[in-house]
């Protein structure tokens, strides 16, 4: 038996007018207005289960045409891209250079730290590693 199924139909229908209203008429985003019709259906049939809420949620959003097709997976959802081998091999002579603060390490390294990196560069995709880094985002106080 299908999550609309179990709804009442006039839960049904007061779930899709909340989606109209929400996206149409105070522009929200769809998650906003799910979240607003999930929780109208939970107050309204507090006994059934969250995962028929959500299919309900989701079978009018597809009726509704505002259901989003299925994007890439997004590792972790941290936007997650293909790292540049120059960047790694930055990243790691860096570390090599400085400490967590920033200061420079006197080790007399610092020529070394630059080939060192570079050949860890190399070497790792050979390792069968795959190296991913965070696309940029803003900076903090920026809104």
């Amino acid at each position: 038996m299908s999550a609309p199924a179990l709804l009442d139909p006039e839960v049904l229908r007061r779930m899709r007018e909340i989606l109209v209203a929400a996206i149409s008429t105070r522009s929200a985003s769809l998650r906003e207005a799910a979240a607003e019709a999930r929780g109208l259906a939970r107050g309204l049939c507090p006994r059934l289960p969250t995962a028929a809420l959500d299919e309900a949620v989701t079978a009018l959003l597809i009726e509704l045409d505002g259901y989003p097709p299925p994007a890439p997976p997004d590792l972790d959802g941290q936007g997650l891209r293909p790292a540049d081998p120059a960047e790694v091999a930055d990243s790691l002579a860096f570390a090599m250079r400085f400490d967590e603060r920033g200061r420079a390490r006197r080790t007399g390294v610092e020529y070394a730290s630059k080939i060192a990196a570079e050949q860890l560069v190399k070497r790792l995709p050979a390792s069968g590693f795959v190296l991913m880094r965070r696309a940029p985002t803003a900076p903090h106080g920026t809104l």
